[in-house]
């Protein structure tokens, strides 16, 4: 399926951006689809942090955007001709609850191998901490849901494992917290908190590619590489103080204007893969091949200097099929996807 995207945006994906990875995640329903990669993280910066401003043309229309929100699942839900009877056994069947519960645990365990690459936090050079990662992770998680918003054939199941998506989404943020020391009694908190900059980042995906920049691929090209900078690399705007601040701003902006570029590329190309280009029946199976990395070699700052290249973090380097996992209680523990091993120590390479 093609869509406006393909006329102006795909035919320019710049050469940095890589084609179909072969990550997957499938329903099997003799596999244990529950469990959660991530990668390794060292910092000690609270997850919640510090705000950071959100000045582009949505930030005056957040309201709007989300009543846009509201209204896209209302839509999905009057696109549904099953009668309320059928809604109910659709909520309450076990066998349903448990197919629901599959499919929106493959989808996010599909978005977090893709988050949970290495390669993003050595050669991408985005900070290892837990806003980052969120960043990374909601990301992918939205591309999700915005193909799941697509879903005409079963809008009404359609719109139940988006829920359930985002419920098990919020779960692994809280067992995040916990891995950071997070004090129970503070989790909720903390999470109402995760999630209003979660829904700030996902309003901004709604604004890139709706309205006028649907249209309009450079100027959409343009907000990505804001939104980038701003819940990505958790850059600040520049402000009108005479602080000094201002250019410090400024100049990272400008720095990381590269990266921001190939990270919106990225996004680009992962919007056409998943939202329009996703067979339907991939989609129904929960089978997800995500566009790869964007190639971060050879990045440049504002005076058109390479920057030093960034190696990947051995700490971060698994052996073959094996996969990080955390439990409820934040404790990270590693698994065999082949041999269903488990275990507490970090395996070591043959």
């Amino acid at each position: 399926m093609l869509s406006r995207l393909t006329s102006t945006a795909t035919r320019r994906i710049p050469r940095h951006v890589g084609g179909i990875c072969s990550q997957w995640a499938s329903i099997d329903t003799a596999t244990d689809t529950s469990s959660t990669t991530s990668t390794s993280w060292t910092s000690s910066s609270p997850p919640f942090g510090s705000s950071v401003t959100f000045s582009t043309a949505a930030n005056s229309g957040n309201d709007q955007q989300n009543e846009q929100a509201v209204e896209e699942q209302t839509s999905l839900l009057d696109k549904s001709d099953k009668n309320i009877f059928q809604k109910l056994f659709d909520r309450h069947s076990i066998s349903r609850q448990t197919n629901r519960i599959l499919i929106a645990e493959s989808f996010l365990e599909a978005a977090i191998t893709q988050a949970s690459d290495p390669r993003w936090y050595g050669p991408g050079r985005i900070k290892k901490e837990f806003r980052s990662y969120q960043a990374i992770l909601t990301m992918h998680i939205w591309m999700l849901h915005k193909r799941l918003l697509l879903d005409t054939e079963d809008p009404h199941s359609a719109h139940l494992i988006q829920e359930e998506l985002f419920d098990i989404f919020w779960t692994d943020s809280n067992n995040r917290m916990r891995a950071y020391g997070v004090n129970e009694m503070l989790l909720a908190k903390n999470l109402k908190t995760v999630q209003q900059y979660t829904f700030m980042h996902c309003f901004h995906y709604d604004h890139c590619y709706s309205g006028e920049l649907l249209e309009n691929p450079e100027e959409r090209l343009e907000e990505l590489k804001h939104l980038v900078q701003t819940h990505i690399l958790l850059l600040n705007p520049p402000n009108d103080e005479n602080d000094g601040s201002a250019d410090d701003d400024a100049d990272a902006l400008d720095d990381t204007s590269d990266q921001a570029e190939r990270i919106a590329w990225y996004i680009e190309a992962q919007y056409q893969n998943i939202v329009h280009d996703w067979p339907d029946d991939w989609y129904r199976k929960a089978r997800v091949a995500w566009v790869d990395l964007p190639d971060f070699s050879d990045m440049v700052d504002a005076k058109g200097n390479i920057l030093e290249p960034f190696p990947v973090d051995p700490e971060d380097i698994l052996p073959e099929d094996w996969a990080r996992n955390i439990a409820n209680d934040g404790t990270y523990y590693y698994w065999n996807t082949k041999t269903r091993k488990a275990q507490w120590e970090k395996p070591k390479a043959n």
